[in-house]
């Protein structure tokens, strides 16, 4: 196997991404930079492969595609709606699955580079900030369920956090809840995005919040929920972090001998094809998701054409769906 662009970026201390950059030809490289890496890769005998090299001939149209979590059922109903944007515009697409994993999601990134792809789009990444910028660099990007409208040169395609935290909380109260605890979906910025809209909006109804640690997992949900299983005062209603989260949740109030939504109503998020199941009814925040991947593929066309234009997010709005897991309140003692 001859040398890499991962071997050229070593041989001339550089980031993989700027190698890539210099590689396409990409204008925004300084000459010193240029000059670095193909002394490098001379030095090296690289040489793109030649399916790099058919491609630099002609329009590309493929698209790379990361998807956070392929296990999870949101992911595949947002790659569903992209995929299928982009098959109506003529574009293939080159697809990455991630395994939760920050520090993977670079490398996979890189990989889909290597073989030209006109652009990526991330489904909801959970790669560091600094890691995103290089990269939004290396590619015209759009990002989807990840607000990162601070990153220059990227766009965003997400949920409106502020009005689903309305919604839901909104929901409870008028059903006489006031102790409403939130799981987490963990320590990734769009776990934090909806924590913060949970908190916020808890005080714009001077309620006290209260966040445990969990993540978007089923099993997030269970440590979630033993977590407020041991709390002084178990709260009457629980935000969870996504469904999975939410029936991870159930699960283990069920399994204390807390019924649902008798003793503690749950809502859930991502209204994804298990909370409707007969044997869930799981109340639950609804994304646009159809929406997702029409507006994420014309954002990212746009960009291709012009990768100077300024940053866009579309916040789409949500809808909550009522189904059995909510219900009125009956005040529960404190936990002895």
């Amino acid at each position: 196997m001859g040398p890499t662009q991962e071997d050229v970026a070593r041989r001339a201390n550089v980031s993989r991404a700027l190698v890539s950059l210099v590689l396409r030809d990409a204008p925004n490289v300084s000459a010193q930079s240029r000059e670095k890496v193909l002394r490098a890769a001379n030095e090296l005998g690289y040489r793109p492969n030649a399916f790099a090299r058919s491609l630099a001939s002609k329009q590309v149209h493929t698209l790379g595609v990361l998807i956070n979590d392929v296990t999870n059922p949101y992911f595949a109903a947002v790659y569903s709606s992209f995929a299928t944007a982009a098959e109506a515009a003529g574009y293939d697409l080159l697809v990455a699955p991630g395994v939760r994993s920050a520090g993977k999601e670079g490398p996979l990134v890189n990989t889909l580079l290597e073989h030209r792809v006109a652009g990526l789009a991330l489904l909801s990444p959970i790669m560091r900030t600094d890691t995103l910028r290089e990269i939004c660099t290396a590619s015209p990007t759009v990002v989807i369920g990840r607000d990162v409208s601070f990153v220059e040169n990227v766009d965003v395609v997400t949920t409106d956090e502020r009005q689903a935290a309305k919604e839901v909380i909104a929901h409870l109260t008028d059903l006489g809840h006031t102790q409403i605890a939130h799981i987490t979906g963990g320590a990734n910025r769009s776990a934090h995005d909806r924590e913060a809209a949970y908190v916020s909006t808890m005080r714009e109804h001077q309620l006290q919040p209260l966040a445990v640690p969990g993540d978007f997992t089923e099993e997030g949900g269970k440590r979630g929920a033993a977590h407020l299983l041991r709390s002084k005062q178990r709260p009457t209603a629980v935000i969870a972090a996504n469904d999975l989260c939410a029936v991870g949740a159930i699960g283990e109030f069920s399994r204390h001998g807390l019924s649902v939504p008798e003793e503690v109503s749950v809502v859930g998020y991502d209204d994804s094809q298990i909370a409707g199941l007969a044997m869930v009814q799981l109340t639950s925040v609804r994304q646009s998701i159809e929406q997702f991947g029409a507006s994420a593929l014309s954002m990212l066309i746009e960009r291709i054409a012009d990768p100077d234009i300024a940053t866009r997010a579309n916040r789409m709005p949500t809808e909550l769906v009522v189904r059995t897991t909510t219900a009125m309140c009956q005040p529960a003692g404190a936990n002895t």
